[in-house]
């Protein structure tokens, strides 16, 4: 690993300058524009070799020093679980349980409506036999 150097003072951008009324502020612009493009350009070029790091790290493939397994450590090691297959599979049961859910909630609306629509007629059924027995009440 790289090892960033630690820096001690603050950046330019934070600080204030006490300028004097005298005569000495372009000399006092034109050394803080030199040390803010300075600073500016540490910071890139930090940002740039930290990005080509990271881009080496990403395309560098991790492999297992197979000289020091044993036989059978390297046949378990080939029989095993690779990562395409294991991110394969969780697709896979990804695709499941989205499907499952979707059924799942279909089936729950679907039920909650036939279980709406049977209290609906079971009411028709009770307000027809109470209009009946009233019927049958005012004629007798």
């Amino acid at each position: 690993m790289e090892h960033i150097p630690s820096i001690r003072r603050r950046s330019s951008l934070f600080s204030t300058n006490q300028v004097s009324d005298s005569g000495s502020v372009s000399n006092e612009a034109i050394r803080y524009e030199k040390q803010l493009r300075q600073e500016i350009k540490e910071w890139t070029n930090l940002i740039r070799s930290k990005y080509v790091k990271l881009q080496q790290l990403r395309t560098a493939s991790c492999k297992v020093d197979q000289s020091i397994l044993t036989d059978e450590q390297r046949r378990y090691l080939a029989d095993g679980p690779t990562v395409e297959n294991f991110i394969a599979e969780t697709e896979t049961f990804d695709k499941a349980i989205t499907a499952y859910v979707t059924r799942k909630s279909f089936l729950m609306e679907r039920n909650a409506y036939i279980v709406q629509e049977a209290k609906a007629l079971v009411e028709l059924e009770l307000k027809d036999a109470i209009a009946d027995e009233l019927a049958d009440s005012i004629i007798a």
